[in-house]
């Protein structure tokens, strides 16, 4: 789809929030506080450094580390320069960094100190330059910056150009690289303001990685003349702390981080008044447990739909789509992602591309200014994925007549068991309505009568055996559907981006019948 209509770029979007807001704080982590002037300052000479070393336009850059102010700094510093961004998440695996690396092309790898010898090894595999964060030497980050101007860009980017290639989570088989366009991620910024409740001066703490879906919040806050809080991390206490402490008003979080803050001693005790809008998204999100958070917080809930080749948005279920599930006791809409947001366009269809009629299941497909170009270097899955323009999620859905979207399950992810069809997110779904039940994953383990078995891995309060379980989703969505086993565990894996790690399970599963 044409983005022609877009005519700036995310250094342009930098330039004019850190003029407009110069003496207020942009970031803040732990007792260091950056004004926006003063970020704007080091953005620019991190992209003159970085010019120094060698880049041309268009050249790659990879990070890897923790949440901190310095993370941003080289992030948005190679943008803004015309370069292009190819962050790490640090939970990923080495052989997937060294993959990513060096797949991307990247000519820089931007590293803090707690991942010194990897970029080592990642350098020696794949022959990309090294600069530390951490190191006070005359090549490390903090000299390099030093030495530049604080005026004027290293380089010009073009709406069209690229901005960055994020790489999908690995979990079967290579990761993917996802090429987004400056003015796709400008077109993602300005959806993200408009649809997430991010409000004038709002105050953002960051919990999930900056290098995921988190980070691609911090220009939405920006424009706003907001702050972004970097916590480094997710730890419950901490984060309910600086809620009270900071006054944030806005965050992130996905079901499980919701989970334990609810389970937290301190989620009643602490001032919790500020906050405007708790954007969640990711993984289905507990029914029962979202009522729980309501109704501690009030209706100030958004849920987010999208992915990586779509950043974080193609649905929304607003603040306002909450209360009025809650008012019209409607409490379906809730296990729904929401309505198209404003920038997509949302169709579910079937095999032949046709939009099905309301009730029935297709495939979410989607077009949008901020939809990605392509996979970086594989041109045969971009064609699988891009058909005639419009991007092929892999989601198994429903529409209403209302226009919200309700996703069954992903393509992939649907098992057949007995002959039938049976899709996970239907029966974590039921599970999750259960008043015990705290999280709730659903996978497929081979079987030599079904086939496929349905088997439930579930997180309780402790109150709730497995036969109840299996009872309880026999009796509202079948037998077919009712689990043939269910483990309960303390918790249940999640990959890098805080989702369950199916691939994994189901693996790990597959291995112990074998073994028997």
């Amino acid at each position: 789809m044409t983005t022609s209509f877009i005519h700036q770029t995310v250094g342009d979007l930098l330039d004019r929030a850190t003029r407009a807001f110069a003496d207020r704080d942009a970031i803040v982590h732990g007792e260091q506080r950056t004004t926006f002037a003063a970020f704007g300052d080091a953005v620019r000479r991190a992209g003159h450094a970085f010019a120094s070393l060698g880049l041309e336009h268009g050249d790659r850059v990879s990070i890897l580390s923790a949440d901190r102010t310095d993370l941003l700094v080289a992030f948005y510093g190679t943008q803004a320069a015309g370069f292009a961004v190819s962050p790490l998440n640090a939970r990923m695996s080495e052989e997937d960094h060294v993959f990513i690396v060096g797949d991307s092309g990247a000519k820089l790898l931007v590293h803090d100190g707690p991942f010194t010898e990897r970029a080592g090894r990642i350098a020696e595999a794949t022959g990309v330059r090294l600069v530390s964060l951490d190191d006070d030497g005359p090549e490390g980050f903090a000299a390099l910056l030093a030495a530049q101007p604080a005026e004027g860009r290293a380089g010009r980017s073009a709406p069209d150009d690229l901005a960055a290639i994020f790489y999908t989570g690995g979990t079967t088989g290579r990761p993917k690289g996802v090429e987004h366009s400056q003015s796709g991620f400008v077109a993602s910024f300005v959806s993200e303001a408009l649809e997430m409740g991010i409000a004038d001066r709002s105050v953002f703490a960051h919990a999930a990685p900056l290098t995921h879906s988190s980070g691609v919040f911090c220009v939405p806050v920006w424009m706003r003349g907001g702050t972004n809080v970097i916590l480094g991390g997710f730890d419950p206490a901490q984060m309910l702390a600086a809620i009270e402490s900071e006054r944030i008003t806005s965050t992130l979080v996905v079901p499980t981080m919701l989970y334990v803050l609810l389970d937290h001693p301190d989620f009643a005790t602490r001032d919790l008044s500020s906050l405007q809008s708790v954007i969640y998204g990711a993984a289905p999100m507990g029914r029962e447990r979202l009522l729980q958070a309501i109704d501690r917080l009030g209706p100030i809930f958004v849920q987010l739909y999208g992915q990586t080749e779509a950043p974080n948005q193609l649905c929304a279920l607003t603040a306002a789509d909450h209360a009025d599930a809650i008012e019209r006791g409607d409490l379906a809409v809730l296990s729904s992602c929401g309505r198209p947001v404003t920038i997509a366009d949302v169709r579910v269809v079937d095999d032949e591309g046709n939009e099905v009629p309301v009730g029935e299941r297709g495939e979410i497909v989607a077009r949008g200014p901020h939809v990605m170009k392509s996979y970086w270097n594989k041109p045969e899955q971009t064609a699988e994925t891009l058909i005639d323009g419009w991007l092929h999620t892999g989601d198994i859905a429903t529409v209403d007549e209302r226009g919200f979207v309700t996703i069954v399950d992903r393509k992939k992810d649907m098992l057949i068991s007995g002959g039938f069809n049976v899709y996970p997110k239907e029966v974590e779904a039921c599970l999750f309505q259960h008043p015990h039940v705290r999280d709730a994953c659903v996978i497929g383990v081979p079987d030599e009568k079904w086939g496929e078995a349905v088997k439930a891995i579930v997180v309780t309060d402790g109150e709730v055996e497995p036969a109840e379980l299996q009872a309880w989703v026999k009796d509202r969505k079948g037998a077919v559907m009712a689990p043939k086993t269910v483990d309960l565990v303390d918790a249940i894996p999640l990959t890098s981006v805080g989702k369950h790690d199916k691939p994994a399970l189901r693996k790990a599963y597959a291995e112990a019948q074998a073994a028997v």
